[in-house]
């Protein structure tokens, strides 16, 4: 077993709002899930442009087993990794500091897992990263741009700093997030 994102993923309370009002998941559930995907993408990514003349090199049966084929496949000579980058960090809006911890001590994964991450991203651990940098950005614009039409509409004063708006919205007796609302939709 690897470890990784060991030094974690902080969020602010604005943050973690934003997030709620659109995951039905946890904010490290959605994380872990997208460690998922990466692993996938990569071991994928690897099997498909390899399995062919790994199998070809083969003298026997091959046992179906990643954590024997992949690592197999990365020690071929003819083996390129593809060190896909990690795109540009957004930037979050944040008056609010991030001190929410929603993944503390990472992720544990097989090695398997890792070699194939480290074959197939430049940086692993920062993919992981701008995943959630980018999700937190994304859902906070997306709450603004949710709700600022309705407060044109009642001519509320609008917060010009998105934490501040997220948290007068949030604050709102009316204001339900995603749990909230899909529960009462199933009673």
């Amino acid at each position: 077993m690897k470890k990784i994102n060991s030094k974690g993923f902080k969020i602010s309370n604005a943050d973690q709002k934003a997030l709620d009002h659109y995951l039905a998941t946890s904010p490290r559930t959605w994380a872990e899930n997208a460690l998922k995907g990466l692993i996938n993408k990569s071991s994928k990514s690897i099997l498909r442009d390899y399995f062919e003349l790994y199998k070809s090199k083969q003298t026997g049966d091959i046992v179906a087993d990643m954590a024997i084929i992949i690592p197999a496949i990365i020690a071929m000579p003819e083996f390129k990794p593809y060190k896909m980058d990690v795109p540009e960090m957004p930037e979050i809006d944040r008056k609010e500091s991030a001190s929410n911890e929603i993944w503390e001590n990472g992720f544990d994964i097989e090695d398997w897992q890792q070699q194939a991450l480290n074959a197939f991203y430049s940086d692993a651990e920062g993919y992981m990263d701008y995943l959630m940098t980018n999700k937190v950005k994304a859902r906070k614009d997306a709450f603004v741009k949710e709700y600022e039409p309705s407060m044109f509409k009642n001519k509320e004063t609008i917060p010009s700093k998105q934490d501040d708006f997220i948290n007068h919205v949030c604050n709102k007796p009316e204001y339900k997030n995603r749990v909230q609302r899909d529960e009462e939709e199933n009673l």
